[in-house]
């Protein structure tokens, strides 16, 4: 081991991870990664989409349909929202995307308001 290091000298250890941060750089700017990184994007939301139609078709329909004034308290959208993230993360899986990353823990939320704000728009 000491062969090893004693050949590798700091400005030589220095420079290869100067020379491999460049290259990463650089990769990660290509039009090849950053269509990738849109693709999977999509792909995350289109699971997120399919849990939140899950969830309405589920559970939402089932909870307005028992209601007198036909809506959700708010525990019973807090739970739809946990059903609707819980829904599209398995859907994720089995095509492959890790939803919760691809699209941001902080923000899975947010896109499931998005997306029923977009469904109670488009039912009007």
């Amino acid at each position: 081991m000491n062969e090893i290091t004693n050949a590798m000298s700091e400005p030589v250890i220095t420079t290869l991870g100067a020379v491999l941060g460049g290259l990463w750089t650089f990769f990660k700017a290509t039009d090849w990664y950053q269509r990738a990184k849109e693709q999977r994007f999509a792909e995350a939301l289109v699971a997120l989409e399919a849990g939140v139609q899950q969830t309405y078709d589920v559970y939402v329909r089932a909870v307005k349909d028992s209601s007198s004034d036909g809506k959700l308290s708010s525990e019973e959208r807090r739970r739809a929202r946990e059903l609707a993230r819980d829904a599209a993360i398995a859907f994720g899986r089995t095509k492959g995307v890790d939803v919760l990353n691809t699209i941001g823990q902080n923000y899975i939320d947010v896109w499931i308001t998005k997306l029923v704000n977009q469904k109670k728009h488009a039912a009007r």
